[in-house]
């Protein structure tokens, strides 16, 4: 869906520009590679970021390894952001798991979190989100060369729908690729039930963080789920599922592979 609307994009670009469109297509196209090459060499600097060795935490650098046998990945590398905020995530081939996190998840929970981040590198999303939040800038830059340059009405509106169409799809499939990162999660993680409680627990602390009844004062868990929101006359999807939603999905999938290991 995305490429079709990337497409259709080009199409009209080219039918309003002609060959000069075509020439800015393929540049910015060239330009979006470059972008997403440089954005993956990227380096983590090493005053904020440590990186895990065996001696430093064995049960975490042998669950990666395990998880990551599992996923038929090679091992990734592991980081430890010092940041008190909870929060993990994947690049290139490596994780990031900040010291906010390990403080307030048990050893379990943790891996599960991390096996949530080896799923992202096994799906290939460490490559495919760099490549689509700076094919959104494009989709715009393109949109608003035609808005302003093209001569006819019906060329205008039609590109602005089909960037408010690509905006809308771009959410929705970012949605789904943190949901199949989740099912990797639950067939490598040891323990797939963590998965569920660790979301339970950065629910728990990011509504303490709302109400400002905050267990543990050092942790201010961040806040990038916001279900209480003012209301807004079009409101956006979030580009990350709610708790809510991914445990109720966790807690399903859970629930069918008992029922077919219960059948065999």
């Amino acid at each position: 869906m995305l490429i079709i609307l990337f497409l259709i994009q080009m199409i009209l670009i080219v039918k309003a520009l002609g060959l000069k469109g075509l020439f800015i297509f393929l540049a910015l196209i060239f330009g979006l590679f470059v972008l997403c090459k440089v954005s993956l060499k990227v380096k983590l600097p090493r005053n904020k970021y440590s990186k895990v060795t065996w001696e430093d935490m064995p049960w975490l650098y042998d669950g990666v390894a395990r998880m990551a046998n599992k996923a038929r990945i090679s091992t990734p590398n592991i980081y430890i952001e010092d940041n008190p905020i909870p929060t993990a995530y994947s690049f290139q081939n490596s994780i990031v798991l900040s010291a906010g996190l390990l403080e307030i998840l048990n050893e379990e929970e943790v891996l599960a979190v991390a096996a949530h981040e080896i799923g992202h590198i096994k799906n290939g999303d460490t490559v495919l989100f760099p490549l689509l939040r700076y094919g959104k800038y494009i989709m715009g830059i393109i949109t608003a060369i035609i808005v302003i340059f093209a001569t006819g009405f019906i060329t205008k509106v039609v590109s602005f729908l089909v960037f408010v169409i690509y905006a809308f799809s771009l959410l929705k499939f970012l949605r789904k690729r943190e949901f199949l990162a989740d099912r990797v999660a639950l067939q490598i993680a040891e323990v797939p039930y963590a998965l569920k409680s660790a979301l339970e627990e950065l629910k728990f602390y990011e509504e303490a963080l709302k109400t400002k009844e905050m267990p543990l004062p050092t942790i201010q868990p961040s806040i990038r789920r916001e279900e209480k929101r003012e209301p807004q006359i079009f409101p956006l999807p979030s580009t990350h599922p709610s708790y809510d939603e991914r445990i109720a999905r966790i807690i399903a999938i859970v629930e069918m592979y008992r029922r077919l290991e219960f059948l065999n």
